[in-house]
């Protein structure tokens, strides 16, 4: 087995300069991000900076506190900047001085006085990457009926050329759009999604505005996550109707959540809103129609998109159904003794 012990005979006394965490899917959304800490400095690397850490977990937005925060910020309530922060597009690189910014709310990456801070994480971070092999860039349906770890290596998988390529597509400029280009078309499918990012992200910024024909053509690719990043991408590049279109619509039923996904990234940005509501009919008749009881159902996804559209209150989000369910479950519990401090 791969790693060190943390505690017991086996334990290492390897003292570690710096400590490196992950994230890996929120559920339906595929969001990796990485971090490294020396104690002093958190460095937080956003690959996909376009979603919105307020993508939903609907299990985790049953609770009311969740919802409240929601009706807050997208209701127009919110006066605190800091407590919007999770709903918009965020920064690829993040930078925090932990002793005097405990709460991680001042980014300090682009400030020139912490710059040889920021080279040394990046760098720590990025040589990390590759001495591990992390294979959490690789899309879900990659992973699927494989060992990956084991694939991998058999096929002598070009894994640098893949960091390379997804290290660029969060902090790209205008002027790497051929790279992107490149890979479109390339045999990977890891290698499509991940340029497919790259172009969003310029599309997303405004650095570029055309979509480039490979990228169109990736809304009919096998692969849904690579057709809908490419979907999505194509949304901020002059292609808006039809990448919205691709995204409401998936090529199987099975991979509706994948294009709900997006929608509900695009829903949060109210330039795309007017967009979205094309489709609103749809997405109102699936709220009702698709399963919405399982914390990854459909339905709830559709009903999310209603929410950040204006079009259904969050207290609505999960139904009359669950909150008579929970009052079911919870009835005839005993009392909770000793209560909680």
């Amino acid at each position: 087995m791969q790693g060190k012990a943390l505690f017991g005979k086996y334990a290492s006394d390897e003292k570690r300069e710096i400590q490196f965490a992950l994230a890996a899917n929120q559920l339906h959304h595929f969001m990796p991000v990485r971090a490294a800490t020396d104690g002093r400095f958190k460095y937080i690397r956003s690959y996909i900076p376009y979603r919105q850490f307020a993508l939903r977990n609907y299990y985790q937005w049953g609770m009311p506190s969740n919802k409240a925060w929601d009706k807050l910020v997208l209701g127009g309530h919110n006066t605190n900047p800091d407590w919007a922060q999770t709903f918009n597009a965020h920064p690829a690189e993040m930078l925090f001085d932990l002793e005097k910014d405990p709460g991680e709310l001042h980014n300090l990456s682009d400030s020139p006085e912490y710059a040889e801070v920021l080279v040394k994480m990046r760098t720590a971070l990025s040589d990390h990457i590759r001495a591990t092999k992390d294979l959490g860039f690789f899309i879900p349906t990659s992973r699927e009926n494989v060992v990956l770890y084991d694939k991998v290596r058999k096929e002598k998988y070009p894994l640098n050329e893949l960091y390379n390529l997804v290290e660029l597509a969060g902090t790209a400029h205008a002027d790497d759009a051929p790279v992107f280009e490149k890979a479109l078309s390339s045999q990977y499918p890891e290698m499509r999604y991940w340029a497919s990012v790259g172009l969003a992200q310029l599309g997303a910024k405004g650095e570029l505005k055309t979509c480039p024909a490979p990228l169109l053509a990736l809304l009919k690719d096998a692969d849904p996550y690579i057709a809908c990043e490419a979907a999505y991408a194509a949304a901020y590049l002059g292609e808006t109707a039809k990448g919205i279109e691709r995204l409401n619509n998936p090529a199987k039923e099975a991979d509706r959540k994948i294009g709900y996904s997006l929608l509900e990234c695009l829903s949060l940005d109210k330039a795309m809103q007017p967009a979205i509501r094309v489709h609103l009919a749809d997405l109102k008749d699936k709220a009702e129609t698709l399963p919405r009881k399982a914390n990854e159902d459909a339905g709830l996804m559709a009903r999310g998109i209603l929410v950040n559209l204006g079009e259904m209150d969050i207290k609505n989000l999960h139904g009359p159904e669950s909150y008579k369910a929970g009052l079911k479950l919870n009835h005839g519990r005993r009392p909770m003794v000793p209560l909680p401090n």
